[in-house]
């Protein structure tokens, strides 16, 4: 099955290296930081357009600056996903800092991925509360939300928000295939099988590999590994 990652690890990887990653696990499009060595992905998106699709973290806090900084990405590059780490930001993802940023991403016309639930990092776990998202989708009912980070502890609250809001969603960078929380599983399984699309981490290797170990219905791996991200990120 053909596979689009849109949490694809690029730093440290020549592109033709990243190529024959995404050649080896099937891989159909990846999406690729920005940030982390922007010569290095700017390489990669102007070669291979076909494969590669851009991403960016964004920080609210720099104002106006930020949103022209997405602006002037959009136009030179395929920039289909903005993240987002409030816990890192110290900054709730419901603050009023964040709406310039929401309205930005409607306008432009890509995904905004905040990760949610407790980081692994020694921060303040309060600004990725789960429920602070319920906010955001009720009074931004365009903006297409991929919730990233795992949610944890609060998984069961995040399947009743996507329930309650067709615009969010749930990837699951960071962890593996067969490590599926039960109550996004049986989610993916019923009726949010439109709503749960797979995202690699570091090293991706490890989550390709895992991918059989996943226990999802036969009918929901093609939208799980692709068709998902396809529609709510808008890939042609």
């Amino acid at each position: 099955m053909r596979i689009i990652d849109p949490l694809f690890p690029l730093a440290g990887a020549s592109v033709s290296q990243a190529l024959a990653e995404l050649d080896r696990f099937g891989v159909e499009r990846a999406g690729i930081s920005l940030d982390d060595d922007p010569a290095l992905a700017r390489a990669a998106l102007a070669a291979h357009p076909e494969r590669f699709f851009a991403r960016t973290e964004v920080d609210p806090r720099r104002g106006m600056d930020e949103l022209r900084r997405l602006e002037r990405i959009a136009r030179e590059v395929p920039l289909h996903l903005v993240t987002a780490a409030p816990a890192r930001l110290f900054l709730p993802i419901d603050d009023k800092l964040f709406y310039p940023v929401f309205a930005k991403c409607i306008e432009l016309d890509v995904a905004f991925c905040p990760s949610l639930g407790v980081p692994a990092e020694r921060v303040p776990f309060s600004p990725q509360k789960v429920e602070r998202i319920d906010e955001v989708a009720w009074f931004f009912p365009e903006l297409r939300i991929v919730m990233s980070g795992g949610c944890e502890p609060w998984q069961a609250l995040a399947v009743l928000l996507m329930r309650k809001y067709p615009s969010l969603s749930y990837v699951t960078g960071g962890i593996l295939p067969g490590e599926l929380p039960d109550e996004v599983r049986a989610f993916a399984n019923e009726d949010g099988a439109h709503q749960v699309l797979f995202g690699s981490g570091e090293p991706h290797e490890r989550f390709y590999k895992a991918l059989p170990e996943g226990d999802l219905a036969r009918p929901v791996w093609p939208r799980f590994l692709r068709e998902n991200a396809a529609r709510i990120l808008k890939l042609s």
